[in-house]
Parts: C-alpha cells; structure tokens; sequence
C-alpha cells in the first residue's frame, strides 16, 4: 500500500483500482455539470418535477401562482377527474367500518362474554347414567341329609359336611339421575336404580327373578365454607366484570383509532397545502430565473445572478419532490387505516380531502372537562372494574378460610318383586322409606394455603386501588397538558397568521428593491424561501389545533358522542 495514502495525498487511479476494484469510469465519475448555456437555455424546472402543468413563461407562472393559493387559502376544493374528493367524516366512517386492527379487536368482548356462560355453567343440572352386569359362581357347602332321631323320635337335619354345591347369581343394574348446584352452595341429587337378581343352586330349579328398584333424593347444603350467593356468584360477577373490561377496551380502541384517523386525514390536509406552498414557491424561483435570464441577456445583470436564481430553483424543485412524496404517504396512511385494497379502485386513485383546515377558536371550561373526564375515560371505568374483581377475590379467599361443616340429608324408597311391574308397585306404596341426616365437617388443622390467599388478596385489592389512583392521575396531567397545548397553538395560530402578513408585505417590497438593484438574487431567494416557511407553519399551527382538539376528545372519552357515534355494549352486569 501507498504509504501516502492517508497523509492527505490524493492516491492515484492505479491504487484506487487495486484498493476497491473500481473501473476508471467509475473513479473519476462525477455529478454532470451545468455550464452557461444549461443555465441559460434549459428549461425553467425540470420536467422531472410532479407539476400541474410545466412552468414556460409568466403566463404559466402566474397561472400556477393562482392555483396553488386557492389550495393554501382553501377558497374553493376543485377535485380533478381521475381523483377522489374524501371528507373527514369519510375516513372515520370507513375507518371503523374497514379497520383491521378495529374489526380484531371486536373479538375481545364476544370472547369476554362466553366466559360468562363458563362460570354460569357450574349451576347447570347434569344427568348421568349407570348400568353393570355381574356374574358370581361361588362353592358352599353340601346341602342337608337327615333322619329319626332313634332317641326322641323327632326329626333331625344334619349338614353333610364334606359334600359342596355350586351357588351362582347374575345381576344387572341400571340406573338414571340428575344433579345440580344452586346459588345457595346446595347440591341436590335425584336417583333412580333398578337391579335384576337371579339365584340359582344346581341340583334345584332356578329360583324366580327378583327386580329391586330404588329411587333416593340426596342434598348436601354447606353451612360455613361455600354457604351463599356472595361467594358461590363471586366468579361469574367477575366475568361479567372482566365482559365490561372488554367493553371499555374496545371503547379505548374505537377512541384511537378514530384519533388516528384523524390524525392521518389532517395530515393529509397538511402535506397537500405543504406541497402547494412548495409548488408555489418553486414558481417565484422559477420566474426569478426567466427574469434574471432576460435581463443578462440584455447586460442588466452580470452571469452570477443567473446562476443565483439557477440554484434556488434546483433546490425548490428538491422540495417539491420531498412534499409530494409526503402527499404520497399521507394519502396510503389514509388507505391502510380504512383497509382499501387494491380491489377497492375509487380509493387507489389520488385522495383530494375536501375539508380544508380553517381555524374556529373553541373555548374550553377546564373543570367541566376534567369531571368528564374523570366520569367517561375508558381507563378510569377499567381500573374501577379490577376494584371490583379484587373485592370479589376477597370474598372467596375469606370463605376459603372457613371450616367445612355441610349438613346432609337423603331420602329413599324401595320397591321388591318378581316383575318390574311389581317392584314399581311397592316402591309408592310407602311401605319401605328409608331416610339419613347428618353433618360432615374438615378444616386444614395448618391452613396455610388459605392465609397465603387471603394476604394475596388483599395486595391484590391494594395494588387496584394504586393502579386506579394511577390512571386517575395520568388523565389530570394529560388533560392539563391538552388544554394547555389548545391555548398555545390558538396563540400560534394568530401569531402565524400575522406571520404571513408580514412575509408577504416584505416580500413585495424585497422584490421592488431587488427591480432597482438594491438587492441581489440571493436575497430574494431568502426573503421568498421565508415567505414559503411562513405560511407552512400557518397551516401546521391550524392542523395541530385541530389534532389537539381531538386529543382532549380522545382523553375524556367523549370522542364518539361529539362524532355522533356509539357503541352499544352486549351485556352488562346485574
């Protein structure tokens, strides 16, 4: 390697080849040049530039002076052919009828909700049924022989103790019933059970059939743990608690993405005025440079003026290219956020938004708007909803801290026969009742589990009473800050418009003096690039206030009544 290659010396082609591989074409390849006669004779903006319409001559400039005031001022909204005219009403309705992101999170409260019906379910009856088949074939001991008793003359019966029998028996036994759980914690158990019994001893005929059916009701009531609706009801009022949660999600996804709808159709008000300032500016450059050309042609003005105004035109025309990119953007911001694809064709011709920013002052009533706040921000109505959950966690852990002591109760009747018929016939005659009552109790003699539940229950309550104080204040200081920033931009506003006014008064007196050679081209780029400037910040101190405005909708909550939207919840908790 050249040692003098990184002293400052300049390394010759040779070394930049064996460094990098480049050709020479591609060493020595520099931006093309423009010499006086490109500065002189070409056109006055490249054709490259996305114009209305070419800039030639004062007529065209004069023209494109025109149109892209009415644009900036927002006289009158002339939506071209081959465009789309789209108000802000527009987007928001399409956006929440289209939204992707939106029509997802719909989901969240039809989920939330079949969870309701879960917790519902444990109050469901639940039939079952049983049925077996049994077969038994045991030995037992021989039968009797007998005699005359030679001493009393009675008749005795001795057992033959060393001759065995086979006794076998078959049974089936089907049976029905149900069972439910009811709020008051007592689960009742209806039964119904019917056996077939036949018995039989090999050397005899079989003996009849017997039908034994019995028909019992069952209730277990728990008197300490699990006793009443508070605690038996305490999981399915938090899933109804959890469906409003949803709810309230729901509302806060509605609320920004309308918000950002919004936020997407001013911004495109903003990026379309931006590339019509831009445009326009373009334009006085441009008619600089046709003037300068002229007057050097005529040995008014030396060669460096032209190559002045030259310059600014090239660099308004990159500012154009960068605005309509912006516009480009703006415009599919708009398209994701209403899900257009590409089927969709009146929304993938360029967007026109038909409402233009004008500003209208708005008074605002600091503690009217905080109260509101505070009643209808979706965060405020969750956090006081996982109040609730951890209150009803409570209650459960506190009866899982109680000793079992249920009290049982049942009660049977039996019926016998040889047919089923018969067996049916005894079981009402209520001769063969049988009835059980009783207690059962248990409790952990440690009960650490439970102590561990309840200590977690109340961090629990603690940490949503922290968590609500937190949301309650980020809405305070968030409200403060939107009111705030309402008040400034109203100040911007006046203050921007004032701006212009004077741009443009200094404007025109910077182009007289530049007409009697008081001034140079430069300092009429300066004074115009200043002009543009002005009015951008105009308009962006207009749509910022409209986007504040929104905010503070967005924060109290209250975003889609003042739109004339609601959304109805499906269920709500009794």
């Amino acid at each position: 390697m050249n040692p003098a290659i990184g002293q400052g010396v300049q390394p010759s082609q040779d070394e930049l080849k064996a460094l990098g591989g480049y050709s020479d074409k591609e060493v020595i390849a520099e931006p093309p040049g423009r010499d006086e006669k490109d500065v002189l004779e070409s056109p006055l903006v490249d054709p490259v530039v996305d114009l209305p319409f070419q800039i030639r001559d004062a007529t065209t400039t004069s023209r494109l002076m025109v149109d892209t005031q009415e644009v900036i001022e927002a006289t009158t909204i002339v939506v071209p052919p081959g465009q789309r005219g789209i108000g802000v009403t527009d987007v928001v309705t399409y956006t929440l009828d289209r939204n992707l992101k939106l029509e997802a999170a719909r989901q969240d409260p039809l989920i939330a909700a079949t969870k309701i019906d879960v917790e519902k379910s444990i109050f469901d009856p639940n039939a079952f049924a049983t049925f077996s088949v049994s077969k038994q074939n045991r030995p037992v001991a021989g039968f009797f022989g007998g005699g005359i008793s030679s001493v009393t003359g009675n008749t005795e019966v001795t057992r033959v103790w060393n001759s065995y029998r086979g006794l076998g028996s078959a049974q089936a036994d089907p049976g029905l019933g149900v069972t439910q759980k009811f709020t008051s914690g007592m689960e009742a158990t209806l039964k119904v059970e019917n056996n077939r019994s036949d018995t039989s001893v090999d050397f005899f005929q079989p003996f009849a059939q017997e039908y034994n059916t019995d028909i019992s009701l069952d209730v277990v009531q728990p008197l300490l743990r699990g006793y009443g609706p508070c605690v038996n009801l305490a999981n399915v009022r938090i899933a109804y608690n959890n469906r409003m949660i949803s709810d309230e999600g729901l509302r806060q996804s509605v609320l920004n993405t309308i918000a950002a709808s919004h936020t997407a159709y001013w911004e495109l008000v903003f990026s379309r005025v931006t590339l019509a300032i831009a445009q326009q500016s373009l334009g006085l450059a441009a008619d600089l440079l046709r003037e300068n050309r002229i007057r050097y042609r005529y040995g008014d003005l030396v060669i460096v003026e032209v190559y002045e105004a030259d310059a600014g035109v090239r660099a308004r025309e990159q500012e154009v290219i960068q605005a309509q990119n912006s516009y480009d953007n703006s415009m599919d911001r708009i398209r994701q956020l209403v899900n257009a694809q590409d089927a969709v064709q009146d929304w993938q011709i360029p967007l026109v938004p038909t409402d233009p920013a004008i500003y209208h002052a708005v008074n605002i009533d600091e503690d009217a708007s905080l109260d509101l706040a505070y009643e209808k921000n979706p965060q405020i109505r969750q956090a006081q909803l996982a109040i609730d959950n951890a209150k009803e966690g409570k209650v459960i852990a506190y009866d899982a801290f109680r000793p079992r002591l249920d009290l049982f109760a049942g009660v049977s009747e039996t019926g016998l026969g040889e047919t089923n018929g018969e067996s049916y016939d005894n079981l009402f005659s209520g001769d063969y009742t049988s009835w059980r009552v009783g207690v059962n109790y248990s409790v952990p003699l440690k009960r650490r589990r439970e102590r561990a539940n309840i200590q977690a229950a109340k961090y629990e309550m603690e940490q949503a009473q922290v968590l609500y104080n937190d949301v309650r204040q980020g809405v305070l200081y968030n409200h403060r800050e939107a009111v705030r920033t309402i008040k400034s931009l109203a100040r911007q506003v006046t203050a921007s418009e004032s701006r212009v006014v004077a741009e443009g008064n200094r404007l025109e007196k910077q182009k007289i003096s530049y007409e009697q050679g008081v001034t140079t081209s430069h300092d009429l780029l300066e004074v115009q690039e200043d002009y543009a400037q002005a009015q951008v910040q105009k308009i962006r101190a207009v749509v910022d206030y409209y986007l504040a405005l929104i905010e503070l909708e967005r924060i109290r909550g209250t975003l889609l009544d003042t739109l004339g939207f609601e959304i109805v919840p499906m269920v709500r908790a009794n």
